[in-house]
């Protein structure tokens, strides 16, 4: 009979081990791939900005997913702290390159760029994620430091000077 308890115990104990560590590795392909394609677009040539952002915003909603299913707070601050210090010279070219392209824009392209942008797949994840994501992760710099930029300078981009500012909030 003790043999049998010794035998589930050992049972239980590498199912545990075994799922903890498909979790880690999970999360560590997942990182790999959000920096492979950060890293890609970010030295793209041939990339339009506003395709670099539609990436950009695409793959930052995705992590921003991932690290709200993370339930315990110190891997979660782990996660996206990693994220952060793989990627932060990828998404500050790829900001400065649509933030450059921004300017140059008349009023007219500014209000067209606005109204593509609140058609975009990611547009209604960002709106609602980029708030709890904050709240959830606001001690760690890069997060508030990068949704400062994608809600000020991406999102919120012209929407002010249209009136859709306050219609989406």
């Amino acid at each position: 009979m003790k043999l049998i308890n010794i035998q589930w115990l050992v049972i239980v104990a590498a199912s545990v081990f075994l799922l903890s560590s498909c979790g880690a590795t999970r999360q560590a392909n997942q990182l790999l791939q959000h920096q492979e394609i950060l890293t890609a677009i970010a030295s793209d040539t041939t990339a339009t900005p506003e395709e670099k952002l539609d990436i950009l915003m695409t793959n930052m909603t995705g992590m921003m997913h991932e690290g709200m299913r993370i339930a315990n707070p110190k891997k979660g601050v782990g996660y996206v702290t990693k994220f952060g210090s793989q990627n932060t010279a990828s998404i500050e070219k790829i900001l400065n390159e649509v933030s450059t392209w921004q300017r140059g824009m008349g009023s007219v392209e500014r209000i067209a760029l606005g109204a593509r942008m609140l058609q975009k797949p990611y547009a209604r994840d960002a709106f609602e994620l980029i708030p709890k994501f904050v709240r959830k992760y606001q001690r760690i710099a890069f997060v508030t430091r990068t949704t400062k930029k994608l809600s000020s300078s991406v999102i919120g981009f012209g929407l002010d000077r249209i009136g859709l500012k306050d219609i989406l909030r």
